[in-house]
C-alpha cells in the first residue's frame, strides 16, 4: 500500500510519483477488485474501499510505505498557483486554469465578475460549458501552440457575451502539457484600443461648436435632446457647414459615447466595393478576399454609431440593403448565408435636397422616410453672420497656436467685409482663409462681396516675391550680418554654413 493516498486530490490524466516510478492515472475507483477479500490482523485490505489504476511511464522500485508524490500532477500546479491568485485577482483580466479534460481548476475574481458567476456556480463546470470551440483551443495547446486574440462567445450567467481570449499551455517539470491557462479580456476594451489606432473615435463635442445665433442654439439644444434616441437622424446642409462635427457631438453626448463611432463617405467608395465595405465579407466570397473574411462597418460599429456621409450618393441597389438593416437590425456579409444582429445608431448626412432626389427617382422614397425620422438642417454661414466674429477669433487662436505664429489683428472694417461676404464654402472656407492670414501675416487687401477667392489670389500674387524662400533667406542673412557688425566668421557660424558659402550667398543676393 501507499501512504497519504487522497483520491480527491487526483484526476484522470494526472502524473504521480510513487517510489522510483512515474505513473499516469488512467482510472479512479471507489472499490477494489470484487475477488479481493484479504484480511490481515483482523482488518480488511485498505484497498477494498479505494482503488487507483495507473499506467507506468517510468519504471522503478516501490516499497511498502512509499508516499505518493503529486508535485508533478496538475493538482500540485493548482495548489502552487493559489498564492498567485491573490495577485491575479487584482489584475483586470479574467484568468482560468483547466486540465486537458476541460475540468476547471482555478478562476480569479475578475473572471467571475465578467461572466456573472459565483465561485459555487463555476465548481463542477467544464470549459466546454463556458464557450464553443474549446476542442480547437485544446488541439492548439496540446500541439504546443497558443490561442491568441480570438473572440469567443461565452455563456455568461444571464446572456451570451463576446470576450477576447488568449490561451497557452501549462507545462510540468518535464515540459509536458498538463493544463491550459486562459486569459479573458473585455472585447469593448479591445475595441477602444482599436478605435484609437484606427481613428474610429468621435473627437468633437458640443462645447467645441461655436455659435450664438438663436436659431443655431435651438438646433444644438434639439440635437442634445435626441442624442440618446435610437431613431435615425438625417443631417442636411451645404458643404462646409460641419455635418460630421455635429454627428460626432451627438454621439459623444449620447449613452453610446463609449462605443465606436464609424464614419463612411458613401460617395467616395467605388460601387463595386461599397457592399463589402458596409457589410463585410466571408472567406472565399470573391477573388482576393482575406482569409477568415472581414467585418464591415456595421459590425465594427455594433453598439455604437455609424455616420453615413453623402448618403445621397449611395447606389440605388445598396439603398435597398440599407433599408433592410434599418427595419430588421440585421446584416449579412457578402458570401454568407446567415444573418447577424447589430445594434447600431444611424446618422446620415447629405448636402443634396433628398426630397428632390426622390422626385427624380435617384433616391428611394421609403429609405428617405426611414432616415428622416429626426431631421436636422444646419444653416449656411451667410444666414448666421453674427457668429462670424466669434468664429474668426476661435480659428485665429487655434491656428496661430498650432502653427506657432502670431495672431493677426483684424480691423472692424475688414470684419465688416468678412460679414458681408456670401461664404459659399461656409465654415470650412472661413477656416481656410484664417489659416492663410496667419501664415502670411496680413489680411488680403481687397475683400469684396462674392469675389473673395479671386481677390486673395490677386493679393498673394502681388506679394509673391516676399513669400519666396530666396527673399526670406536674403532678409535673414542681412539681419545676422548686421547683428555681428559684418563679421563673416561669426555670422557663418550662427547661420550654420561655411564662410565660402556665406560669401556666395552675399554675392547672390547683392547684400552690401
Amino acid at each position: 500500500m501507499v501512504k497519504d493516498l487522497n483520491l480527491n486530490k487526483l484526476k484522470v490524466g494526472s502524473t504521480i510519483i510513487i517510489g522510483d516510478t512515474i505513473q499516469e492515472i488512467t482510472e479512479i475507483g471507489k472499490s477494489c477488485f470484487p475477488e479481493c477479500n484479504i484480511i490481515k490482523k483482523g482488518e480488511i485490505c485498505p484497498l477494498a474501499s479505494e482503488a487507483l489504476f495507473t499506467r507506468v511511464k517510468k519504471g522503478g522500485n516501490i516499497k511498502i510505505g512509499d508516499y505518493v508524490n503529486i508535485k508533478d500532477s496538475l493538482y500540485s500546479y493548482v495548489e502552487s498557483y493559489k498564492y498567485v491568485n491573490q495577485i491575479v485577482d487584482s489584475i483586470p483580466l479574467g484568468y482560468m486554469i483547466s486540465d486537458l479534460y476541460g475540468n476547471i481548476e482555478i478562476v480569479n475574481k475578475q473572471m467571475l465578475d465578467m461572466f456573472g458567476y459565483r465561485m459555487e456556480d463555476i465548481k463542477g463546470k467544464r470549459v466546454l460549458d463556458l464557450f464553443k470551440g474549446w476542442a480547437t483551443v485544446k488541439n492548439l495547446i496540446t500541439s504546443y501552440n497558443t490561442f491568441t486574440d480570438e473572440e469567443v462567445l461565452v455563456n455568461a450567467k444571464t446572456n451570451k457575451v463576446r470576450f477576447n481570449l488568449n490561451a497557452s499551455p501549462l507545462l510540468n517539470y518535464e515540459g509536458e502539457v498538463v493544463g491550459i491557462i486562459y486569459i479573458f479580456n473585455d472585447v469593448k476594451k479591445e475595441r477602444k484600443l482599436a478605435n484609437k489606432l484606427m481613428g474610429r473615435q468621435a473627437i468633437y463635442t458640443f462645447d467645441k461648436i461655436i455659435g450664438n445665433d438663436e436659431g443655431f442654439k435651438r438646433l444644438i439644444d434639439f440635437s442634445k435632446e435626441i442624442a440618446d434616441s435610437r431613431s435615425t437622424i438625417l443631417i442636411t446642409g451645404e458643404s462646409g457647414t460641419g455635418k460630421e462635427i455635429l454627428a460626432q457631438s451627438i454621439h459623444n453626448y449620447s449613452n453610446r459615447r463609449e462605443e465606436p463611432f464609424v464614419a463612411i463617405n458613401s460617395g467616395a467608395i467605388p460601387k463595386s466595393l461599397i457592399e463589402s465595405e458596409l457589410f463585410g465579407y466571408e472567406e472565399g466570397a470573391f477573388t482576393g478576399a482575406k482569409k477568415g473574411g472581414q467585418p464591415g462597418k456595421f459590425e465594427i460599429a455594433d453598439k455604437g454609431t455609424i455616420f453615413l456621409d453623402e448618403i445621397g450618393e449611395m447606389p440605388y441597389d445598396m439603398q435597398t440593403r440599407l433599408l433592410r438593416v434599418i427595419e430588421e437590425g440585421t446584416i449579412s456579409r457578402v458570401g454568407a448565408t446567415s444573418q447577424k444582429v447589430v445594434d447600431v445608431r444611424i446618422i446620415a448626412a447629405s448636402n443634396r435636397d433628398l426630397e428632390e432626389e426622390v422626385r427624380k427617382g435617384n433616391f428611394r422614397k421609403d429609405l428617405f422616410y426611414r432616415l428622416n425620422v429626426l431631421p436636422i438642417e444646419i444653416p449656411p454661414l451667410r444666414k448666421r453672420k453674427g457668429d462670424i466674429p466669434l468664429l474668426v477669433d476661435y480659428f485665429m487662436e487655434k491656428i496661430s497656436m498650432r502653427l506657432n505664429k502670431k495672431k493677426v489683428h483684424i480691423s472692424k472694417t475688414d470684419m465688416d467685409k468678412l460679414m458681408d461676404y456670401k461664404w459659399p464654402g461656409n465654415i470650412r472656407e472661413l477656416e481656410n482663409l484664417i489659416e492663410l492670414i496667419v501664415n502670411v501675416g496680413y489680411i488680403p487687401t481687397k475683400i469684396t462681396e462674392g469675389n473673395l477667392e479671386s481677390d486673395i489670389k490677386k493679393d498673394t500674387n502681388a506679394r509673391a516675391e516676399e513669400l519666396s524662400l530666396d527673399y526670406v533667406e536674403k532678409i535673414h542673412i542681412a539681419k545676422v550680418l548686421k547683428m555681428y557688425s559684418g563679421n563673416i566668421t561669426h555670422a557663418a557660424k550662427v547661420l550654420g554654413i561655411g564662410r565660402n558659402t556665406l560669401y556666395r550667398k552675399i554675392k547672390k543676393h547683392g547684400i552690401e
